[in-house]
């Protein structure tokens, strides 16, 4: 059997299985539609947008662990920063449909086995076992970024 266009050229099929539904759109009886795979991509593309989401909080969790570990470490700012930008990205990509599958514990669990599998070369310090905010505050755009990253680090104001 021949492999099929989605197999060997993801893209090309993407683009053929549009101009076909433009075609149908536009009244033109059309056949070709890969209705199953259509369904299936279209699903995968939610999936995969939530996924985003959740690694760009856990990136953002790592950071801020990271400075609950290692408090005095040069990089600590920088690490702030990035801890920073993270949870900006995620604010901006995050939609409300999400929330039924991501799990700010499950990310911050993530985040603090990846933390304390690091090696700063430096006496490290305990990091919290839970997050200080739920998935509702760390995604509030109102929310000052700078605050929730020092929550999630559990860092003083300053």
């Amino acid at each position: 059997m021949a492999d099929s266009l989605y197999d060997t050229d993801f893209v090309a099929w993407t683009e053929q299985q549009a101009d076909l539904l433009r075609r149908q759109l536009a009244g033109e009886r059309v056949n070709g539609l890969d209705w199953e795979r259509i369904l299936e991509e279209l699903e995968d593309l939610g999936k995969s947008e939530t996924r985003a989401v959740a690694s760009l909080l856990t990136q953002c969790m790592v950071h801020a662990l990271k400075v609950a570990r290692w408090p005095t470490h040069p990089a600590v700012g920088p690490w702030l920063n990035e801890a920073v930008t993270f949870l900006a990205q995620a604010r901006r990509r995050y939609l409300r449909s999400m929330a039924k599958d991501l799990d700010a514990a499950e990310c911050f669990a993530d985040a603090r086995r990846i933390v304390l599998a690091m090696d700063h070369r430096s006496p490290p310090d305990p990091v919290p076992e839970t997050s200080a905010l739920s998935l509702a505050e760390l995604l509030d755009n109102h929310a000052d970024l700078a605050a929730a990253v020092r929550a999630l680090s559990r860092q003083p104001a300053g």
